[in-house]
């Protein structure tokens, strides 16, 4: 008797639902939710956050959601598998979604468009020898809007994908050999990380002599907003990148020429692109006493987005192309 009771509230519950919604009575109850009358979006912020009274590991109105109904309110996958029907922006607009992977396909995020111009480029001829040498000494360095984390500890993290797009833009677009080495320097042990990096760098270096830069590819933290470090470059976006060099060492000037060439480009090519002024850190080396050439470069702050990091790398591809030529 109780489960013929229950399977008939499963059924019915949601149609009610839905038309208290749309004949404007149900207003008291999507203001009691946190939800204003009217507002853009309405079934899609009750969906994930399920009518949440502030409760940490699933509100009671969620609970006796699902218990009802037979779907979990932050799923909305699952209320779409059940035969739900969905509102989508203001109250009162139905969309029919025919199976769970449509819906999946169709809120997933466009991928980054930066390979696809990069393999138009035609007649290109890539030099022989490797130029350019990209590592990372801090490898699990990441960006929280997308991995939702700072670090991902013991993983190449979003400064490795940042130099993926570094990479394919020197040389699939400039023509420049680089080289991106991805092995782990910061695990287990992250105070041991420019250790395990420089041992690296040094088996790079003696493997490609004629290596012209080398880039050690980070990004900062400790901001409580990103807008120091993002700016808008033709129309879009991209992560602010800070050029750092180590004072410790005999041979630390040449790596400061070096900066400054790329400094000065930068800011012919992409006004604002570069952060403050080149970062000098008289008690650090960061491994660039092992070429002069040697440059760390901070690619916006933990709180930039992933498609920012790269597009910022995307567009300094340019400038090592250019500076590499004189």
């Amino acid at each position: 008797m109780f489960q013929n009771w229950q399977g008939r509230v499963r059924r019915v519950l949601p149609w009610l639902l839905l038309a208290l919604m749309l004949s404007g009575c149900g207003s008291g109850l999507w203001q009691a939710s946190g939800l204003a009358e009217g507002e853009e979006q309405q079934w899609e912020q009750w969906l994930l956050e399920g009518w949440s009274l502030g409760g940490q590991d699933g509100s009671m109105s969620a609970l006796l959601w699902q218990f009802l109904c037979g779907t979990v309110p932050t799923n909305p996958y699952g209320q779409l598998a059940s035969g739900m029907p969905g509102v989508s922006g203001a109250a009162g607009h139905i969309v029919n979604v025919v199976t769970e992977e449509e819906a999946f396909y169709a809120a997933a995020l466009v991928p980054d468009q930066w390979q696809h111009r990069f393999e138009k480029v035609k007649e290109l001829t890539v030099s022989e020898d490797v130029q350019v040498i990209l590592y990372h000494t801090h490898n699990a360095e990441t960006y929280v809007p997308d991995a939702g984390v700072s670090k991902v500890n013991g993983q190449n993290g979003g400064v490795v994908q940042a130099a993926d797009v570094f990479q394919a833009a020197l040389q699939q677009k400039y023509g420049i050999r680089t080289v991106h080495n991805t092995t782990l320097h910061d695990y287990p042990n992250w105070n041991r990380a420019y250790q395990n990096s420089l041992i690296t760098v040094q088996q790079l270096l003696q493997a490609n002599p004629n290596v012209k830069a080398v880039f050690d590819i980070h990004r900062d933290a400790g901001f409580t907003s990103k807008k120091p470090t993002t700016t808008m470059i033709n129309g879009k976006s991209a992560a602010r990148i800070m050029l750092v060099i180590g004072g410790n060492h005999e041979n630390w000037q040449e790596n400061l020429a070096f900066a400054r060439q790329l400094e000065t480009k930068c800011n012919e090519l992409y006004p604002g692109l570069l952060r403050d002024h080149i970062h000098i850190r008289e008690t650090g080396r960061y491994n660039q006493q092992a070429n002069g050439h040697s440059v760390l470069l901070e690619i916006g702050s933990d709180l930039n987005t992933q498609e920012e990091a790269n597009y910022a790398l995307e567009c300094f591809a340019q400038v090592v192309y250019e500076v590499l030529q004189t």
